[in-house]
């Protein structure tokens, strides 16, 4: 849990060289100078980010 509490704050941190490196700041650009490793922690990064789709329990109330 506490890899998920402090995804914003790496995400933002490991995007920030690239970034840099932009004149136009998207994540798409950004990517686009990546390496494959560098996409494999960017993905990583990102699915901490994204909370998972909680599936519907009948019996919860």
């Amino acid at each position: 849990m506490r890899t998920v509490d402090e995804a914003p704050e790496a995400f933002q941190l490991f995007l920030a060289p690239f970034m840099e490196q932009l004149t136009q700041k998207t994540l798409g650009n950004a990517v686009q100078l990546m390496t494959e490793d560098e996409r494999a922690e960017f993905d990583r990064l990102l699915g901490l980010m994204i909370h998972p789709v909680r599936l519907f329990a009948p019996y919860t109330f």
